[in-house]
């Protein structure tokens, strides 16, 4: 076949048919999404421009630098997702929207739930840390990440059910259960786990309450950002990459690689909200 049919035979699909049993329009809502997104993305640069502008309390450095480093990699992460989303509003191709979409969502879920913990560290860091208001805190963060995976579980339920027009696989559907339910207990597992005591031996001076914030909560926090800002490069690469295959690759996918999309786009961003809810300051 000849370029020139090639292009004839091309026939747009923006979701908005229903066929083969596709029942969400990822291209009639990723411009809403990216708007969202880019709003989530003003919202965090104007806490970091906080964060960096004002004088902390006597103290307060290091609670703040903690919430500062959780903030970065969040607004990279949601002004990367507003840019795929607004690809994703020009697509001709339904199963190619649908799956920019699957990665875009991953990271607006992942870092949805890290921005809440880096607001919860701003509480200490200018003298707001109350008990009640940290309880209150812990327990909203927990929410959040609770519902975070569940719409991860559904999106990815979704994804493999609308791709393969409502044929995929019964086993296919329980590990997607499976594995969300891991992850929703792994994030009930980390926000509860009460922080380890100090050991008996430290520097002069160093109270134990410093030792949990300079080196285990710090510990913590370096690892859940690395995790945000490493694993949202990673799906904002495949959606990207995912925007340049040709509409004829997209015409029947391989089952095999829509339960691995399926289930990478749960287990990928559930780490990012593991490590957040893991760093999350104490009462």
């Amino acid at each position: 076949m000849s370029s020139l049919e090639r292009l004839a035979a091309f026939k747009p699909d923006t979701c908005s048919t229903g066929a083969g049993g596709i029942d969400w329009n990822a291209v009639g809502s990723a411009g809403s999404m990216s708007a969202f997104c880019g709003i989530m993305a003003g919202f965090v640069l104007s806490g970091i421009v906080v964060i960096i502008g004002e004088r902390n309390p006597s103290g307060g450095d290091g609670h703040a630098s903690r919430g500062l480093r959780l903030l970065l990699p969040c607004f990279v992460g949601l002004a990367t997702a507003s840019y795929l989303y607004a690809l994703t509003s020009g697509e001709l191709v339904c199963n190619r929207a649908i799956t920019e979409q699957l990665f875009s969502g991953a990271i607006l879920a992942g870092d949805a739930v890290v921005v809440i913990v880096a607001l919860a560290w701003l509480l200490p860091a200018y003298g707001r840390d109350t008990p009640d208001t940290v309880s209150f805190f812990r327990g909203l963060i927990q929410f959040a990440a609770q519902f975070s995976t569940l719409m991860l579980i559904v999106s990815a339920n979704g994804f493999t059910n609308s791709v393969l027009h409502h044929r995929a696989a019964g086993w296919s559907d329980a590990l997607v259960w499976t594995s969300g339910v891991l992850v929703s207990g792994a994030v009930f597992h980390f926000w509860w786990q009460p922080p380890p005591a100090a050991p008996s031996i430290r520097p002069a001076g160093q109270t134990e309450e410093q030792w949990r914030d300079d080196v285990h909560l710090n510990r913590r926090v370096r690892i859940a950002s690395w995790t945000t800002l490493l694993v949202g490069g990673a799906l904002a690469i495949a959606s990207g990459v995912a925007v340049g295959i040709p509409s004829g690759h997209w015409t029947a996918m391989s089952p095999a690689l829509v339960y691995g999309l399926g289930e990478s786009s749960l287990l990928l961003p559930g780490s990012i909200i593991i490590t957040a809810v893991w760093a999350v300051p104490r009462a």
